[in-house]
């Protein structure tokens, strides 16, 4: 019985090899003739031959499933590419849990801070907001349950459950002796994808775009209309930090600035042939001077999308360099109830670029880490054209026409970050029963009490980021206090108003204008 066991775990290899040998070795032609098979073939003779010797001759017993499932399927898999993975059943039972939204929560941000679970906020128009649980609220019981020795990870799936299913959460606030108790439903909480919508006095308009689901397209839809209805003269789209997410939904949000036919991406691999996606020009209005905001965070579907738009010279890009995630994965089941999701394809942008970096000589840490070092700088080995003739580079994620640098957080920035400074005063004058205006900014004089709680603490500003400080800590009190007062996205819609980088953006509409004209200049 153990021999027939043993031998399960390597059925699962041989599968997994037998799906590659069908991508990259094996070929059937329309006739059934076998054109190619001994190449794969050796390979697996080979993992077999080293199963069987291990089982045979190894000192000890063999935990095939730890030897399998933890070494050579996620081995061969990490020399391919860092985004190929195996999930172990028990892993790819959440996964497929999750896409069939399964689970549900109560709509609260959670963080660690000082060894407990502390709400961040909690999204606005879910239960938590509508049961009053505030920022700097800090979880003491899950039904009453203690879950201060949890891990954060722990205490959020204590949260979570299925829809319809209550939860009672006991949490404890600055300023308030007794715990305050609460009986939430769990629901399936909805976020928008395009939270931010601000239209300036000038006509600019600004949106930002968390991420490419379902309903992206009809969320940016009924933006531009409300915008353009209100008078839209230029537009900001802010792609930072959106880490992608479904490529129909990227071709139809840049379908919304192209026009019908132009290409938006394709992409090909060696078992599947060119697909080339184009827009559907079903938004042909919204012709307005644009610039799209990019940074090390902006990945995959995003960079579709920004390269898509500058390939077609539709839009100024501005900011940072982007992830370079051009990668196709598709996701596969494999024996016993395990799977693997596969990297079956390259994205190409319009003018032929490359969207993926190389990652041939990174460890995984510093795959995922480097775009954001300052450091990082794209390959410009191969130079490709825009429609214009305007140059641009593959390998290396999409390179922004105007670059935005943000400025390294100083030690006071950092400190006031790490211990949660701004997001703990901003709770306790909301706690404290406080009064906020919408829109209104935060007092000199606010400031002022925050360094002097800073200063208590031994942090002061250097003379040569004194203003710089004392900016960010308004930047950052505007939106805590909005946070607090209001909910998360006036927070978001209150920090886009202030942000360096977006007044930045804002500036380069003139020469956004140019570039639709043909007359664009580089000024980077």
């Amino acid at each position: 019985m153990r021999l027939l066991r043993s031998a399960l775990p390597v059925a699962v290899v041989v599968g997994a090899c037998a799906y590659l040998g069908g991508a990259f070795g094996l070929r059937v032609g329309t006739n059934g003739n076998l054109i190619e098979i001994a190449p794969i073939q050796d390979q697996l003779d080979r993992v077999q031959e080293a199963a069987r010797l291990v089982e045979k001759r190894f000192a000890d017993d063999v935990d095939w499933d730890r030897a399998m499932y933890q070494g050579a399927i996620p081995a061969m898999l990490g020399t391919l590419d860092p985004h190929s993975t195996f999930f172990p059943a028990e892993q790819f039972a959440k996964v497929r849990e999750r896409d069939r939204a399964r689970y549900a929560g109560v709509g609260i941000q959670l963080v660690q801070f000082g060894g407990r679970a502390v709400v961040d906020f909690p999204f606005p128009q879910t239960p938590a907001f509508r049961a009053g649980i505030l920022p700097g609220d800090t979880i003491e019981l899950v039904d009453g349950q203690p879950v201060s020795e949890l891990q954060l990870s722990e205490v959020a799936n204590q949260v979570k459950g299925p829809p319809g299913t209550s939860v009672t959460l006991s949490v404890s606030r600055s300023g308030s002796d007794d715990w305050i108790e609460v009986d939430l439903v769990r629901n399936v909480i909805p976020r928008p994808t395009v939270p931010v919508r601000i239209l300036f006095d000038d006509g600019t308009a600004y949106l930002r775009v968390s991420s490419f689901a379902d309903e992206t397209d009809e969320e940016l839809g009924e933006a531009l209309r409300r915008m353009s209805r209100r008078g839209m003269k230029g537009l900001l789209l802010d792609l930072r930090d959106n880490k992608g997410g479904l490529l129909s939904t990227g071709v139809n949000i840049a379908s919304h600035f192209l026009e019908a036919g132009q290409t938006v991406v394709s992409h090909r691999g060696r078992s599947s042939p060119e697909r080339l996606y184009r827009s559907s020009g079903s938004h042909p209005s919204t012709n307005v001077p644009m610039v799209v905001l990019v940074n090390c965070r902006s990945a995959s579907a995003s960079e579709i999308v920004a390269a898509a738009l500058q390939d077609h010279d539709r839009a100024l890009i501005a900011g940072t360099n982007t992830f370079g995630k051009g990668l196709v994965q598709s996701v596969f089941a494999l024996p016993e109830s395990t799977g693997m999701v596969l990297t079956t394809a390259r994205y190409s942008s319009p003018s032929g670029r490359l969207i993926q970096r190389p990652y041939d000589r990174l460890s995984p840490s510093e795959y995922f880490d480097e775009p954001c070092s300052e450091q990082f700088r794209p390959s410009k080995a191969t130079v490709r054209l825009t429609d214009q003739g305007r140059k641009v580079y593959e390998l290396g994620g999409i390179a922004p026409d105007v670059r935005i640098s943000t400025p390294a957080a100083t030690y006071l920035q950092r400190f006031t970050r790490q211990l949660r400074i701004v997001e703990r005063y901003a709770a306790k004058l909301r706690s404290q029963g406080g009064t906020l205006l919408r829109g209104e900014t935060p007092s000199p004089e606010m400031v002022d009490q925050l360094l002097w709680v800073l200063r208590g603490q031994g942090v002061r500003s250097r003379p040569e980021t004194r203003s710089e400080d004392r900016q960010y800590l308004m930047r950052s009190l505007a939106r805590h206090l909005h946070t607090a007062f209001f909910d998360y996205d006036e927070g978001r819609r209150i920090e886009a108003t202030y942000d360096p980088v977006v007044l930045r953006a804002r500036s380069l509409l003139g020469e956004a204008a140019l570039l639709q004209e043909g007359k664009w200049r580089d000024i980077s």
